[in-house]
């Protein structure tokens, strides 16, 4: 009751708070003064004390007679100035100091992503792009490198997974492909080539100074295998003012702490250092019973920085375990709800009970841990150089070499179907059957725990819902060695710029991540479940026979693949950027990039044991792959400045995603026999055409951009798993978006700030060829993405304290192409406060979810193309999070 009150009147509160000095009015008669005097003025005839250093502008300010607020006043006053002012109320004193560059005009910020030849800032650019600042990234402890992308207009993300493993979809794509059609990029160079698990190997730490983020345009150009968008995190380069800061997060509410920590500075007038990264330990926030979340990262930097040339090495070793959070069992009676034993806002299908277990596999026994979890082990190694080779001849080369790997480990569901009402489970064929093979006729099919072997005396009972469910244990494997270069030389004039270059990328893969489903588990539907047993008892409950053995139904999942490969590509691009007259800028791109694969994978096939359980015993004859492709992406940009403050831009871009060397193992292990096995390949590249016109406008106190776009692709392959027994269905398919996304930003006074972000778009499937029955559904919406999104954020910035409350809404879904199934919509409440204690020493609050809102990121993906169950499997957001934190800048 409590929190539900305070959650209404939150806001009000922090407005009431500011209004006693905001709204006192004072009678001023100031008299013409440079900006120095003009603030000791206000500061004597409001009788409030001033902190100023001295303040270097000396342009007269005009004369000023009447009654203001003080904060009204002192906005006005420096409006256009490179100073700004903060009120504290309880000593009535004013504060003066320089504006950093994180309060700059957002649109006035140079951008480096997304552009080519002369220096571009956001107003005066022709592509769609967020720039997310220091400040953001200091302030908040972002989850994932998922979460923060939720700055970002345009995105629908899905973050429900953990802190890896999640999924973004840019502009109309369907939730649920990773971050695919998106280069996840550091420093200009993509983290990985084809996107495969790339957000395991960038997590956001204090080492990144800011985020840039493009929407289509010239993501097909500029990067690898990222046609719809690309997002920069630009590292932290030292400088000649040392910026050392740590801040120690602690969550209240669950089991995690984490270290981050960032130091930098120079070592003489040409070098400078960058050290920095963190640690996290943490049983997560859906609390399996054990610690799956730990380690970190640390990276260092060094900078050599002359007049003419720029040098700066890198290392980065990244060693850390995280969770994987699949689905849980939910109800669709009419209103979608949690069912009691499993709740929705921590609750976990993964427990101690099935931590470690042990399987057959073609290597022979293999025991695997769910406190493994996701875990990540990378150490790479970027060099970046530039050079002015005149005044007009530029150089830049940027080279990164990665050991990268991954082992996945953890519990999925499969289909709807897997959640089966206890009792009627004892009645099916296959216990009939087993029955059948004992001469006792008397014998009962019960349920006995696994682990303490208690028969269940009433399975309608159990868990308070008399629900049972199998869960497959997967395991995948990712490694491999990665070679990226990005060479480009830039010649610019005074009205034209031209750039010219060469993308080459080599990845070698000893272990490509498909898919080995390792058995059948048989467990109970409630938070941290037991393995149960099915045995056959006489009358006297005696156990007389076992049908299950430790939970398992099958020791063999629908498949485990193994498979290696290589890739190799060459990009050529050309790009011209001319200022045609002062108002209207041109640009205009070309690429071409050449890709050879070559993979070879292998089968797990299945012998039986003694009790008749399926298990791997040994692999299929390998079969190879080797093929090439050749792609060409155009992007086609202009900007129109109306004024100094209005802009206009518009953007035509077609652009290709590569075949991927996983399609082509995954695609032969799930065809249901050798003739479809013999047809598989890599598949063929995916083409995407971009559009879009856009406006931006600047104000002294305001900002605001818009876009509207429409964005195609053709052809986008759809995959369901249709469960245990039977093979993926996939289907290709076109989609078709039209959408607008605005950002807006406004400063009410120096205290009170406001921003917003939205994206609405209909998105829609198109081109299901008429011979499939799934052709009826053309036309509906694309599963799992939302037509409408909005995020409001109301800041409050005063003396020590600052205090933003962001209100978001996510709109309906589909989890079906049939668009039967809906995900409702919903909307949360986060709680950002930072109180300076002293000037280098700050303490953070930060709530997510202060509600507690019950939202669905997914329905089932691994049930079929069409379905409305009144039990299935979702992904709920997590519920409500607590945490506290300190940073220390020094």
């Amino acid at each position: 009751m409590l929190l539900s009150l305070l959650t209404k009147q939150l806001p009000w509160l922090i407005l009431f708070s500011s209004c006693v000095h905001a709204t006192t009015d004072y009678q001023f008669d100031l008299p013409e003064a440079t900006l120095q005097q003009r603030v000791l003025d206000v500061a004597t005839q409001s009788g409030w004390q001033l902190s100023a250093a001295d303040l270097a502008e000396q342009a007269l300010i005009p004369p000023l007679q009447g009654r203001f607020t003080l904060a009204e006043l002192l906005v006005n006053t420096f409006a256009n100035s490179q100073y700004q002012f903060t009120l504290d109320p309880a000593q009535r004193r004013i504060f003066v100091t320089p504006t950093p560059a994180d309060k700059q005009q957002d649109f006035e910020r140079i951008i480096v992503t997304g552009v080519s030849g002369k220096t571009r800032n956001i107003l005066t650019s022709s592509i769609s792009i967020t720039q997310l600042s220091t400040q953001q990234l200091e302030q908040q402890s972002p989850y994932s490198s998922a979460e923060i992308l939720k700055n970002v207009t345009g995105f629908w993300v899905e973050d429900s997974g953990g802190e890896t493993n999640n999924n973004v979809a840019p502009r109309g794509l369907r939730g649920g492909e990773g971050f695919r059609f998106i280069s996840l990029m550091e420093d200009g160079l993509p983290i990985t080539y084809d996107g495969i698990w790339s957000d395991f190997f960038l997590r956001p730490d204090l080492t990144h100074q800011t985020i840039e983020a493009v929407r289509g345009g010239s993501s097909g150009i500029f990067t690898l295998n990222g046609p719809a968008a690309m997002v920069n995190y630009i590292g932290r380069r030292g400088s000649e003012t040392p910026f050392n800061l740590v801040k120690l997060s602690q969550a209240v509410n669950y089991n995690y702490t984490r270290l981050d920590g960032v130091v930098s500075g120079p070592l003489n007038d040409q070098l400078f250092y960058t050290l920095g990264g963190f640690y996290r330990s943490s049983n997560g926030i859906r609390e399996p019973g054990f610690n799956s979340d730990l380690g970190g990262q640390f990276s260092a930097r060094l900078s050599w920085l002359t007049d003419d040339i720029e040098l700066d090495f890198s290392y980065k070793h990244l060693n850390d375990k995280t969770s994987f959070y699949a689905p849980l069992v939910m109800q669709n009676q009419g209103t979608i709800k949690q069912l009691s034993s499993l709740p929705y806002d921590y609750g976990t299908l993964l427990s101690d009970d099935l931590k470690v277990l042990n399987f057959q596999t073609p290597e022979g026994t293999r025991q695997h841990d769910l406190e493994d979890a996701q875990h990540t082990l990378m150490n790479s190694y970027t060099v970046q150089f530039k050079a002015l080779l005149s005044e007009q001849l530029q150089l830049n080369n940027i080279a990164r070499y990665a050991n990268l790997s991954n082992s996945f480990y953890t519990l999925m569901n499969l289909g709807n179907e897997s959640i089966i009402d206890a009792n009627s489970r004892l009645q099916f064929d296959d216990i009939t059957q087993f029955k059948s093979h004992f001469a006792d006729a008397t014998l009962q099919a019960k349920y006995q725990r696994s682990t303490d072997k208690t028969l269940i005396k009433d399975a309608s009972q159990l868990n308070g819902n008399g629900l049972i469910t199998s869960s497959y244990p997967l395991y995948s494997r990712y490694k491999q060695q990665q070679f990226i270069n990005h060479l480009s030389v830039n010649y610019r004039k005074e009205h034209w710029s031209i750039s010219l270059g060469y993308i080459y990328a080599q990845s070698d893969f000893s272990s490509l991540p498909l898919d080995q489903w390792l058995g059948q588990l048989l467990t109970e539907v409630k938070h941290q479940p037991e393995r149960l047993d099915i045995v056959l008892v006489d009358q006297h409950d005696n156990v007389v026979a076992n049908f299950t053995e430790h939970g398992f139904l099958s020791y063999a999942g629908p498949v485990y693949l193994t498979g290696q490969g290589q890739s190799q590509s060459h990009s050529l691009y050309a790009s011209l950027d001319w200022q045609i007259t002062d108002k209207l800028r041109f640009d205009f791109a070309l690429r071409n990039e050449q890709l050879t694969l070559s993979s070879r994978s292998q089968q797990a096939q299945l012998s039986t044991t003694s009790s008749a359980k399926n298990y791997y015993s040994h692999y299929t004859q390998a079969s190879s792959l080797t093929d090439s492709f050749s792609e060409n992406a155009l992007s086609i940009g202009a900007n129109y400045q109306l004024s100094e403050q209005l802009a206009v831009f518009t953007r035509y871009a077609d652009a290709f995603e590569m075949p991927r060397l996983i399609n082509y193992g995954n695609a032969r292990g799930w065809a249901k026999n050798e003739q479809l096995r013999a047809q598989q390949n890599f598949g063929q590249p995916i083409s995407l055409t971009l559009s879009e016109i856009g406006l931006r406008y600047q104000a002294p106190h305001w900002q605001f951009s818009g876009t509207v776009f429409d964005t195609n692709f053709d052809p986008l392959p759809f995959t369901v798993y249709r469960g245990a027994a039977s093979t993926q269905q996939a289907v290709l398919i076109n989609t078709q978006t039209q959408g607008l996304e605005f950002e807006y930003n406004y400063q009410f006074n120096q205290a009170w700030q406001f921003a917003a972000i939205g994206v609405w778009q209909d998105a829609g499937f198109y081109g299901i060829p008429a011979q499939l029955p799934q052709s009826k559904f053309n036309g509906n919406q694309i599963t799992r993405t939302p037509e409408l999104q909005l995020r409001l954020t109301p800041e409050y910035n005063a003396g020590p304290l600052t205090v933003a409350v962001t209100w978001s809404y996510v709109g309906k879904r589909y989890s079906d192409i049939a668009n039967h199934f809906a995900l409702p919509a919903y909307q949360t409440w986060d709680l950002l406060a930072e109180y300076a204690l002293t000037e280098q020493l700050s303490a953070q609050l930060e709530v997510k979810n202060l509600t507690n809102t019950l939202g669905l990121t997914e329905g089932n993906p691994r049930d079929d193309l069409s379905h409305q169950e009144p039990l299935f499997y979702g992904r709920p957001i997590f519920g409500r999070t607590i945490k506290v934190a300190l940073s220390y800048q020094f």
